[in-house]
């Protein structure tokens, strides 16, 4: 699984604002697909109206997720391209382009294309893997996974290191060395089939890396609606290595899902004192106050990401609840200053 896992939601309300969870934890493909559900949910497979705002809604979140997501396949390409790996570059380049209609995305990706076009004298080098790549094609358990596999411009393998390139410190390091069954079961769990991935899971774990097994089990179990078991196995993961976010993280989504604001402001107040992804603690609490009607709160929270990295996504919440409150001229100069004209 990604990042932040995907959780169960009944409204398309509900899918909105876990996408914006996950899209302001920087997990953009959990973003996308909470949107994406969420659309389907609320149009209940018919065609939207011109005048249906939240269809116009969900489908500029979905193009936002995927301009973030366009946007990590160029940092990737960048990577590729500094350490001589002119074939990855050009996949990560060619689903950028495929990702966002954003033009100068796509000029950029254009630019560097046409820059390992003009630096290599074999142009087959730039040729799509296809999956067909060494490492993919020695491993068996693809078999399983690929079946239902959503991607077809990358291997599973190389779709497996783009995911957990969203994670945050050093956790990509050590997601990236934990082996291919345990990348199988991340991919399972991304696609939602959890019996496939608590059992790959089982099948990986081996004592080495327990926090991270506690963890992924108790996301997967949140996801199928086991919040008791899923809890604990988020404790024990944090128990396990209290210097490892994601369960942190993890238990504040849980507690929040749950309804359950008070103990959900502790955790991320902790989160927060002791440094712990404190730009995401910071969100998802500007969150909470939100959800229990303390605007001023929200307000004062997102405010104070203006000038770090989340400012957009802090932006684009702090100018919803500005114009819930009828603070129009505030509203308007936040999103001339932050949002650019991207109106959502």
């Amino acid at each position: 699984m990604a990042f932040l896992a995907r959780l169960f939601s009944k409204k398309a309300d509900d899918y909105l604002a876990k996408g914006d969870r996950y899209l302001a934890s920087h997990c953009f493909f959990d973003a996308r697909t909470a949107y994406e559900d969420g659309l389907q949910r609320h149009l209940g497979g018919k065609d939207a109206e011109p005048a249906d705002d939240l269809s116009g809604t969900f489908r500029a979140k979905i193009a936002l997720a995927n301009r973030a997501l366009a946007e990590a396949n160029i940092a990737e390409a960048e990577h590729a391209i500094d350490r001589g790996a002119h074939a990855k570059a050009a996949e990560h380049l060619d689903l950028a382009k495929t990702l966002t209609d954003d033009p100068d995305l796509r000029e950029k990706a254009e630019k560097l294309l046409a820059t390992l076009v003009e630096n290599t004298n074999d142009t087959n080098k730039l040729a799509h893997s296809g999956g067909a790549c060494a490492s993919c094609a020695a491993t068996k358990p693809e078999t399983r996974a690929a079946a239902r596999y959503e991607d077809p411009d990358l291997s599973p393998l190389d779709y497996y290191d783009l995911l957990i390139r969203q994670l945050p410190g050093d956790m990509y390091s050590r997601y990236a060395g934990l082996g291919e069954k345990f990348a199988y079961a991340y991919l399972a769990a991304s696609r939602d089939d959890h019996a496939e991935a608590l059992a790959l899971l089982e099948e990986w774990g081996n004592g080495s890396s327990d926090d991270i097994y506690w963890y992924e089990k108790g996301m997967i179990l949140h996801r199928l609606g086991n919040t008791q078991d899923a809890e604990a196995s988020l404790h024990a993961a944090v128990a396990e290595n209290p210097g490892n976010p994601l369960p942190h993280l993890g238990l504040a989504l849980l507690l929040i899902d749950g309804g359950r604001l008070d103990e959900a402001v502790e955790r991320l107040d902790a989160m927060i004192a002791r440094e712990i992804l404190p730009e995401n603690a910071r969100m998802l609490r500007g969150d909470t106050c939100r959800l229990a009607g303390d605007a001023d709160g929200a307000i004062g929270h997102y405010g104070t990401l203006l000038s770090t990295p989340f400012a957009r996504p802090a932006a684009e919440k702090l100018h919803g609840v500005l114009l819930q409150c009828d603070r129009q001229q505030e509203a308007a100069a936040v999103f001339k200053r932050y949002l650019g004209g991207c109106c959502h």
